[in-house]
């Protein structure tokens, strides 16, 4: 993730992937990939939070101030029924995600939710502007979205935003009487 320019700005995007299939070997390599992607982001607030050890409060500069919303997760609920309404399943990372589908949990669900937020804070200690990403993919039947929102146009943001994209297109599609793109 390179150092950037920040450019203010409100970011919506929103695709339609309702006519992909979502087979669990795909969802587990893009459920991999965010994995990948928050791992490498802790490791740049970690970097700049030891770079900002040594210095005084005073001078104190970040490009990667750990702040409040640093995750991700897949939250996947189980089919229910007239008699109850289902459960959630929450993986905090891609082993737990990858022990669930082990465990055939993955098997007739209501839907999977996956979700990506790379918060943090930049600029000199006294004046620190938050910067807030949230990457969203949701799988429903016949409903399937891919939501960023950002405050920041970011071209790095921006490079996890294709990225997801890409594994989402790479996702076999099947245009129904319901879904047809």
């Amino acid at each position: 993730m390179n150092m950037e320019m920040d450019e203010r700005s409100i970011i919506k995007n929103e695709y339609d992937y309702s006519n992909v299939l979502p087979e669990v070997e795909k969802i587990s390599r893009l459920v991999k990939y965010c994995d990948d992607v928050l791992k490498q982001f802790m490791n740049l607030v970690n970097e700049d939070e030891e770079k900002n050890e040594k210095i005084k409060y005073e001078f104190k500069n970040y490009n990667y101030k750990k702040t409040y919303g640093q995750s991700m997760n897949v939250k996947i609920l189980t089919a229910g029924n007239q008699l109850y309404r289902g459960q959630y399943l929450e993986c905090n990372d891609y082993e737990s995600f990858n022990t669930a589908i082990n465990n055939n949990l993955l098997k007739n669900i209501s839907s999977l939710e996956i979700s990506l937020e790379l918060n943090y804070q930049r600029g000199s200690i006294s004046n620190l502007v938050s910067h807030e990403n949230k990457f969203k993919i949701v799988f429903r039947p016949y409903d399937i979205t891919f939501t960023r929102i950002s405050n920041f146009n970011e071209q790095s943001m921006m490079q996890i935003e294709n990225g997801i994209n890409k594994f989402l297109s790479d996702f076999t599609i099947a245009n129904s009487i319901f879904c047809t793109k």
